[in-house]
């Protein structure tokens, strides 16, 4: 068995229908080969909320790849925490980050909000969700597993836990022993569902050494499933690691 000793990484993005996009994504690498990546989708669409998403991607990453994902979204949190003046209030976000160690075959994630991460493991071709989402609709899901379906769904996009009002006890952290993590914004992972991302993901077989064509078949078809549902489209973001 030959040990990963480097990680591989793509970003495929998209905006939405209702002006600039919110979201944004960055990558960091260490000299160790250990890699982060932060996906931030920012409340609202506007120059400067794409902005603010863009510093608070870089800073979930970078301090992420070091200090872990919990770290990085906090450290990322802390330049939001205050709302701001009130003819200028500080915008708010949501997040993923995660970090994969090539030697390791280990993957470490953290979210706030409804971003959300899967894991494949090449020696079983285990896709998992690593991930739950932080709205009153996966809520009351959880509570009223009989409820009417339309009610939760109507709460879909009612986030409970936003990055400017985080703390070590509303981040979740998650691990996984995986070569492979796909970190996606709402705007990607709820016009396909659970089972068409991890569909897509296991699919990938050997094309996860080549994980631009992962990151756009999976953007690609969310893209797709989203202009056939009612309403605007929102901004789509995949990030793929893959340790080779």
């Amino acid at each position: 068995m030959t040990t990963p000793t480097r990680i591989l990484s793509a970003v495929a993005t998209a905006a939405g229908t209702s002006g600039p996009s919110g979201d944004a994504a960055y990558v960091h690498a260490l000299a160790d080969g250990t890699t982060a990546a932060c996906v931030v989708d920012g409340i609202g669409h506007s120059p400067r909320i794409g902005a603010r998403a863009t510093l608070l991607a870089e800073v979930g990453a970078r301090i992420g790849a070091t200090r872990g994902p919990l770290h990085g979204l906090l450290s990322a949190a802390e330049l939001i925490t205050d709302p701001g003046p009130a003819d200028c209030p500080e915008e708010d976000a949501v997040a993923v980050a995660a970090v994969l160690h090539p030697s390791r075959g280990e993957v470490s994630v953290a979210w706030a909000g409804d971003c959300a991460a899967w894991s494949y493991d090449p020696a079983t071709g285990t896709v998992t969700r690593l991930t739950t989402d932080q709205t009153m609709g996966a809520f009351l899901r959880q509570v009223h597993p009989g409820g009417p379906p339309a009610r939760a769904g109507h709460h879909d996009d009612w986030v409970r836990v936003s990055l400017a009002r985080s703390s070590v006890a509303t981040v979740r952290e998650a691990e996984a022993t995986a070569q492979l993590v796909a970190l996606l914004s709402d705007g990607a992972h709820k016009p396909l569902g659970d089972g068409q991302v991890e569909a897509l993901i296991r699919a990938a077989g050997r094309d996860r050494y080549r994980p631009q064509i992962l990151a756009d078949r999976i953007l690609h078809a969310a893209l797709g499933e989203a202009v056939q549902q009612p309403g605007d489209r929102d901004d789509a973001t995949v990030v793929i690691l893959a340790a080779s």
